[in-house]
Formats: structure tokens, C-alpha cells, sequence
């Protein structure tokens, strides 16, 4: 039997008799023209049996380490998560699981870091994405998945190249100094990846460290830019898209693993130097490019 959610569905193992659907029973499941009433206990069983099933559980080691890196380091949810998210769930359905969890990171670390932002980057950054974000969910919700990974892929190749060749130059003590119009593009490219494919931070991270700002810096205004974006995406995915119950549920299973992997981020986070820390952004922008091209099959 299943327990449908829009177009995703969960396997329960048994036939609709054992779950007592009916229209008598208390607790309802709402599935667009289906209704399947279930008892609490059995739709427990049903998240129960889910959570514990092979492919959540390689979700939730990957949420787990995805969720270490970010914290540690300020992006890396998505590109690591996202991918292995899509081939668990073998629906776009991922990257809005993605986004949710995304924004419960970024919610918990963004106050945390607040006194390293630099608000002025990030005022423009979010000007950005409010302009942008808009177009990324429309990308999302009109064109295929496949495209906008092969997009996502060669962005983030001409990143890692311009980080690799920013990395061989001296450490500089000030950043450089960027016009507004710069900082401005930064927050359009993050809106229309972070709504097209949940990833916004990449790009946006490298140009800040090849402009020379430091790892603290980094770390906490790129949070603090996630907290916006991924707060304009969700609003926008449940406005001009939709998102299906059974999306909600996969976010709440990982939850807990995804909570765990922001306490061992924050004390990784404190061990890293400024150049381990650009050595591990250029490990995350390769990680990207490998991990897109190997879902695209």
C-alpha cells in the first residue's frame, strides 16, 4: 500500500486494510484528491520504517557531513547533500528537502556569527537575490533537472579555476575593495542558483575569498546570505510552486542528523587556519563539479 503525497508516495509495506483506511479515523493524511485516514500509531510505523530504510539512512550520513562542512566552513550542504539527496529520492522533490534544511543551519549558526558579517556585502547580496531568486525558482519549476545541473557544473568550474588562480597569490591583509554593481552580481548569481538548485553559496564564497576577505568573514556572511536566500526560495517554491507533505517528512527524518552535524562543525570550524580553510573551498568547488556530473547519468 502507499501513502501518497501529491505525486510522491510512501511504501508501507501492506495493504490498505492494515493502515484502517477510512473516513472515520481521527488523524487524516490529505493527498490532493486522496484521503487516507489512518491511525496515529500505524502512521508512525509508516515514518518509522522510512527513517530506518537503507537509502535514509545513507541520507542521513550525508546531511551529517554536509552539515559538519557547512558549519565548519559556511557552504558545502548542498553540493554534498544535494546529489546523494536526488539519488535517494529520485525527485526535484530533493532540492527543496535541501532548502529546509539549509535554512535550519542557517538559522541556528547566522546569529551565532553575526559580528564577523560585512553588512554592507550582504545588503547588496540580498538586493540581489530578491531580484534574482524569482527567475531560479521559475528555472526550477520549467526546465529540466538535467540542464540545470550542466549549468550549475561549468558555473562552478570557472569558479575553481578563478580560486586556484587567486590561491597562489600572497594572503593581503584588506580585502579588496569591490564596487557595489560587484557585490550586487554576487547576491543575482546566488538567487539563481539557490533557487534552481539550492546550492547558492559556492561562487559567491570563492569571489569573497579570492577578493582576500578572511575565513570568519566568509563563514558568517555567507550564512547570513543563506538565511535570506533560502528564506526567499522556500517562500517562493510554496507560491509558485508546491511542496508535497512527503517533502516535509524526509526533512524531519533527517532533522535530527542534520543538528548533529552542525555541533561537529562548530568545533571544527575553530581548528581551521586561513589556509586550510581555502584549501578546503577549493576541495568543495572540485567536489561540486564531480558530484553534478556523476548525477547527470
Amino acid at each position: 500500500a502507499e501513502i501518497v503525497g501529491g505525486n510522491q508516495a510512501i511504501d508501507a509495506g501492506a495493504d490498505d486494510k492494515d493502515f484502517g483506511c477510512s473516513h472515520g479515523a481521527e488523524n487524516t493524511v490529505v493527498a490532493s484528491n486522496l484521503r487516507c485516514e489512518i491511525s496515529g500509531d500505524r502512521a508512525s510505523s509508516v515514518v518509522y520504517h522510512r527513517a530506518m530504510s537503507p537509502e535514509m539512512l545513507v541520507a542521513n550520513l550525508a546531511v551529517f557531513a554536509a552539515a559538519a562542512l557547512q558549519s565548519a566552513t559556511g557552504i558545502g550542504f548542498g553540493i554534498f547533500a544535494g546529489p546523494i539527496l536526488l539519488v535517494v529520492l529520485n525527485d526535484n522533490s530533493a532540492i527543496q528537502v535541501s532548502i529546509l534544511l539549509n535554512l535550519v543551519i542557517a538559522g541556528l549558526l547566522a546569529p551565532m556569527l553575526w559580528h564577523n558579517v560585512d553588512r554592507h556585502l550582504l545588503g547588496r547580496m540580498v538586493i540581489g537575490l530578491v531580484i534574482a531568486s524569482p527567475a531560479g525558482v521559475l528555472m526550477f519549476l520549467a526546465m529540466d533537472i538535467i540542464l540545470l545541473k550542466s549549468m550549475a557544473a561549468m558555473a562552478v568550474v570557472l569558479t575553481l579555476i578563478l580560486t586556484i588562480h587567486n590561491h597562489r597569490r600572497q594572503p593581503r591583509w584588506e580585502p579588496l575593495p569591490a564596487r557595489p554593481a560587484e557585490q550586487g552580481l554576487m547576491g543575482v548569481i546566488a538567487g539563481l542558483m539557490g533557487g534552481s538548485l539550492g546550492i547558492p553559496g559556492p561562487i559567491p564564497a570563492a569571489w569573497m575569498s579570492a577578493k582576500g576577505y578572511g575565513k570568519d568573514a566568509v563563514r558568517a556572511t555567507i550564512l547570513a546570505m543563506f538565511f535570506f536566500s533560502y528564506t526567499i526560495a522556500l517562500i517562493l517554491q510554496m507560491t509558485m510552486g508546491e511542496i508535497e507533505p512527503d517533502t516535509c517528512i524526509t526533512a524531519l527524518i533527517l532533522a535530527p542528523a542534520t543538528l548533529a552535524g552542525i555541533l561537529a562543525g562548530r568545533w571544527l570550524g575553530g581548528k581551521l587556519t586561513e589556509s586550510t580553510f581555502r584549501v578546503a573551498l577549493l576541495f568543495i568547488l572540485a567536489g561540486t563539479v564531480v558530484l553534478i556530473l556523476a548525477t547527470l547519468a
